[in-house]
Protein backbone atom coordinates (compact mmCIF):
# COMPACT_ATOMS: atom_id res chain seq x y z
CA UNK A 1 0.00 0.00 0.00
CA UNK A 2 1.38 3.85 -1.20
CA UNK A 3 1.65 5.89 1.98
CA UNK A 4 -0.15 9.00 2.30
CA UNK A 5 2.03 11.54 1.99
CA UNK A 6 -0.22 14.31 3.89
CA UNK A 7 -0.46 11.22 6.84
CA UNK A 8 3.24 11.03 7.03
CA UNK A 9 3.56 14.88 7.26
CA UNK A 10 1.04 15.28 9.57
CA UNK A 11 2.37 12.41 11.94
CA UNK A 12 6.47 14.42 11.52
CA UNK A 13 4.59 17.49 12.54
CA UNK A 14 2.43 16.18 15.61
CA UNK A 15 4.95 13.04 16.54
CA UNK A 16 7.83 15.46 18.12
CA UNK A 17 5.20 17.24 20.60
CA UNK A 18 3.32 14.01 22.05
CA UNK A 19 7.59 12.65 22.14
CA UNK A 20 8.59 15.93 24.30
CA UNK A 21 5.11 15.47 26.20
CA UNK A 22 6.38 12.05 27.49
CA UNK A 23 9.98 12.99 27.96
CA UNK A 24 8.83 15.86 30.48
CA UNK A 25 6.38 13.66 32.03
CA UNK A 26 8.43 10.49 32.17
CA UNK A 27 12.01 11.87 31.97
CA UNK A 28 12.83 12.32 35.71
CA UNK A 29 12.14 8.85 35.97
CA UNK A 30 14.04 7.14 34.02
CA UNK A 31 16.80 10.18 34.86
CA UNK A 32 19.67 8.11 36.75
CA UNK A 33 23.43 10.07 37.95
CA UNK A 34 26.44 9.32 36.02
CA UNK A 35 29.38 7.54 37.91
CA UNK A 36 33.19 7.21 38.32
CA UNK A 37 32.91 4.54 35.80
CA UNK A 38 30.47 5.59 33.14
CA UNK A 39 27.69 8.48 32.37
CA UNK A 40 24.22 7.55 32.35
CA UNK A 41 22.25 7.41 29.36
CA UNK A 42 20.12 10.30 28.33
CA UNK A 43 16.54 9.74 29.09
CA UNK A 44 15.39 11.23 25.75
CA UNK A 45 17.27 8.16 23.85
CA UNK A 46 15.92 5.96 26.55
CA UNK A 47 12.63 6.87 25.54
CA UNK A 48 13.59 6.80 22.09
CA UNK A 49 14.28 3.54 22.30
CA UNK A 50 11.41 1.95 23.94
CA UNK A 51 9.18 3.68 21.58
CA UNK A 52 10.79 2.19 18.26
CA UNK A 53 10.50 -1.23 20.26
CA UNK A 54 6.99 -0.46 20.95
CA UNK A 55 5.74 0.55 17.52
CA UNK A 56 8.25 -2.15 15.62
CA UNK A 57 9.09 -5.19 17.49
CA UNK A 58 12.73 -4.87 16.09
CA UNK A 59 14.86 -7.14 18.46
CA UNK A 60 17.36 -5.87 21.01
CA UNK A 61 20.04 -6.91 18.61
CA UNK A 62 18.77 -4.51 15.68
CA UNK A 63 18.03 -1.20 17.86
CA UNK A 64 21.81 -1.78 19.06
CA UNK A 65 23.55 -1.09 15.70
CA UNK A 66 20.73 1.46 15.40
CA UNK A 67 20.99 3.30 18.76
CA UNK A 68 24.75 2.50 19.50
CA UNK A 69 23.53 0.52 22.89
CA UNK A 70 24.43 -2.65 24.32
CA UNK A 71 21.28 -5.05 23.59
CA UNK A 72 21.80 -6.23 27.10
CA UNK A 73 21.42 -2.65 28.32
CA UNK A 74 18.25 -2.03 25.77
CA UNK A 75 16.58 -4.84 27.71
CA UNK A 76 16.31 -2.85 31.20
CA UNK A 77 15.94 0.54 29.44
CA UNK A 78 13.20 -1.12 27.70
CA UNK A 79 11.65 -2.45 30.89
CA UNK A 80 12.33 0.69 33.21
CA UNK A 81 10.26 3.37 30.39
CA UNK A 82 7.80 0.95 29.90
CA UNK A 83 6.89 0.78 34.17
CA UNK A 84 7.70 4.19 34.19
CA UNK A 85 4.54 5.95 31.40
CA UNK A 86 2.26 3.19 33.14
CA UNK A 87 3.16 4.67 36.75
CA UNK A 88 2.57 7.81 35.13
CA UNK A 89 -0.16 7.20 32.94
CA UNK A 90 -2.21 4.51 34.09
CA UNK A 91 -4.59 6.99 36.62
CA UNK A 92 -5.35 9.44 33.60
CA UNK A 93 -5.76 6.93 30.91
CA UNK A 94 -7.61 4.07 32.44
CA UNK A 95 -10.39 4.93 35.06
CA UNK A 96 -12.24 1.97 36.63
CA UNK A 97 -16.04 4.35 37.57
CA UNK A 98 -16.98 4.02 41.25
CA UNK A 99 -20.47 5.99 40.93
CA UNK A 100 -23.35 4.98 39.62
CA UNK A 101 -24.21 7.63 37.57
CA UNK A 102 -20.58 7.05 35.59
CA UNK A 103 -21.53 3.38 35.32
CA UNK A 104 -25.14 4.81 33.65
CA UNK A 105 -23.53 6.70 31.47
CA UNK A 106 -21.62 3.83 30.05
CA UNK A 107 -24.55 1.73 30.27
CA UNK A 108 -26.31 4.35 27.93
CA UNK A 109 -23.13 3.87 25.22
CA UNK A 110 -24.03 0.11 24.79
CA UNK A 111 -27.95 0.96 24.68
CA UNK A 112 -27.35 3.56 22.29
CA UNK A 113 -24.62 2.34 19.97
CA UNK A 114 -24.82 -1.63 20.63
CA UNK A 115 -28.65 -1.76 21.47
CA UNK A 116 -27.62 -3.70 24.30
CA UNK A 117 -29.57 -2.09 28.00
CA UNK A 118 -28.04 -1.89 31.38
CA UNK A 119 -24.53 -2.89 29.72
CA UNK A 120 -21.67 -1.54 31.89
CA UNK A 121 -18.96 -3.26 30.42
CA UNK A 122 -18.00 -6.00 28.08
CA UNK A 123 -14.86 -8.43 29.59
CA UNK A 124 -12.41 -10.57 27.89
CA UNK A 125 -8.88 -12.23 27.77
CA UNK A 126 -6.11 -11.99 25.54
CA UNK A 127 -3.09 -14.21 25.09
CA UNK A 128 0.14 -11.90 24.75
CA UNK A 129 3.08 -14.64 22.77
CA UNK A 130 5.91 -14.44 24.74
CA UNK A 131 8.82 -16.92 25.10
CA UNK A 132 9.13 -18.90 27.33
CA UNK A 133 10.71 -17.36 30.96
CA UNK A 134 13.58 -19.42 32.49
CA UNK A 135 12.66 -22.37 34.23
CA UNK A 136 8.39 -21.55 33.33
CA UNK A 137 7.52 -24.72 32.37
CA UNK A 138 4.32 -24.98 31.55
CA UNK A 139 2.79 -22.34 33.55
CA UNK A 140 2.76 -20.34 30.31
CA UNK A 141 2.07 -22.42 27.42
CA UNK A 142 -2.26 -21.94 26.95
CA UNK A 143 -4.49 -23.77 24.86
CA UNK A 144 -3.39 -22.12 21.93
CA UNK A 145 -0.26 -24.10 21.73
CA UNK A 146 2.29 -21.28 22.25
CA UNK A 147 3.49 -19.56 25.77
CA UNK A 148 1.77 -16.44 26.65
CA UNK A 149 0.89 -13.93 29.55
CA UNK A 150 -2.86 -12.93 29.26
CA UNK A 151 -4.24 -9.78 29.17
CA UNK A 152 -7.71 -9.44 30.71
CA UNK A 153 -9.52 -5.97 30.49
CA UNK A 154 -13.12 -4.49 30.69
CA UNK A 155 -14.30 -2.05 27.91
CA UNK A 156 -16.58 0.07 27.14
CA UNK A 157 -19.23 0.76 24.25
CA UNK A 158 -16.11 2.33 22.43
CA UNK A 159 -13.60 -0.06 23.18
CA UNK A 160 -11.88 1.80 25.42
CA UNK A 161 -10.31 0.47 28.96
CA UNK A 162 -12.26 0.84 32.11
CA UNK A 163 -10.32 -1.69 33.85
CA UNK A 164 -7.56 -3.99 32.92
CA UNK A 165 -5.00 -6.99 34.88
CA UNK A 166 -2.29 -7.75 33.02
CA UNK A 167 0.20 -10.59 33.35
CA UNK A 168 -1.60 -13.59 34.42
CA UNK A 169 0.73 -17.12 33.33
CA UNK A 170 -1.03 -18.17 30.04
CA UNK A 171 -1.55 -21.61 31.06
CA UNK A 172 -4.54 -19.98 33.79
CA UNK A 173 -7.99 -19.81 32.63
CA UNK A 174 -10.16 -16.91 31.63
CA UNK A 175 -12.24 -17.63 34.70
CA UNK A 176 -9.19 -18.42 37.18
CA UNK A 177 -7.71 -14.89 36.05
CA UNK A 178 -10.84 -13.66 36.69
CA UNK A 179 -12.06 -15.26 40.14
CA UNK A 180 -8.94 -13.90 41.82
CA UNK A 181 -9.07 -10.21 40.29
CA UNK A 182 -9.89 -7.26 42.33
CA UNK A 183 -12.36 -6.09 40.55
CA UNK A 184 -14.69 -9.14 40.80
CA UNK A 185 -14.01 -9.22 44.72
CA UNK A 186 -14.98 -5.03 44.54
CA UNK A 187 -18.28 -5.99 42.81
CA UNK A 188 -19.17 -8.84 45.03
CA UNK A 189 -18.30 -6.46 48.14
CA UNK A 190 -20.28 -3.68 46.46
CA UNK A 191 -17.18 -1.15 46.76
CA UNK A 192 -17.79 0.40 43.25
CA UNK A 193 -20.92 2.06 43.04
CA UNK A 194 -23.47 -0.68 40.84
CA UNK A 195 -26.52 1.25 39.52
CA UNK A 196 -29.58 -0.11 41.70
CA UNK A 197 -31.77 -2.20 39.07
CA UNK A 198 -34.28 -0.38 36.91
CA UNK A 199 -36.95 -1.52 34.24
CA UNK A 200 -35.75 -2.07 30.94
CA UNK A 201 -37.15 0.47 28.02
CA UNK A 202 -41.25 -0.63 27.08
CA UNK A 203 -41.00 -3.01 31.07
CA UNK A 204 -41.83 -2.66 34.63
CA UNK A 205 -39.57 -5.10 35.97
CA UNK A 206 -36.43 -3.89 37.45
CA UNK A 207 -33.35 -5.21 35.72
CA UNK A 208 -29.85 -5.04 37.15
CA UNK A 209 -27.02 -3.77 35.91
CA UNK A 210 -24.33 -6.20 34.15
CA UNK A 211 -21.32 -7.03 32.43
CA UNK A 212 -21.34 -9.23 29.60
CA UNK A 213 -18.45 -11.70 29.06
CA UNK A 214 -18.16 -14.90 27.10
CA UNK A 215 -19.03 -18.56 27.71
CA UNK A 216 -15.65 -18.92 29.53
CA UNK A 217 -17.14 -16.76 32.80
CA UNK A 218 -19.64 -17.74 35.37
CA UNK A 219 -22.66 -16.39 34.89
CA UNK A 220 -23.80 -13.83 38.07
CA UNK A 221 -26.59 -11.39 38.38
CA UNK A 222 -24.44 -8.69 37.36
CA UNK A 223 -22.51 -10.69 34.46
CA UNK A 224 -24.32 -12.21 31.41
CA UNK A 225 -22.95 -14.23 29.01
CA UNK A 226 -24.80 -16.05 25.78
CA UNK A 227 -26.10 -19.62 26.10
CA UNK A 228 -23.97 -22.22 25.80
CA UNK A 229 -23.03 -23.26 21.84
CA UNK A 230 -24.59 -26.94 22.18
CA UNK A 231 -28.10 -28.40 22.66
CA UNK A 232 -29.68 -24.89 22.05
CA UNK A 233 -33.65 -24.56 21.83
CA UNK A 234 -35.05 -22.06 19.53
CA UNK A 235 -36.22 -19.90 21.93
CA UNK A 236 -32.73 -19.87 23.17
Amino acid sequence: MAEDPAAFRNFTRIGPDMFHELSQVVGHRITKNHTWFRQSINPDLKLAITLRFLATGDSYQKLMYGFRVAHNTICSIVRDVCDAIVSAYAGDVIQTPTEPEEWKAIADQFAAKWQFPHAIGALDGKHVAIRCPKNGGSLYYNHKGYHSVVLMALVDADYQFIWVNIGSQGGCSDAQIWNQSDLRLAIERGLIGMPEATPLPGDDRPIGYYIIADDAFAMRTWLMKPFSRRGLEKDE
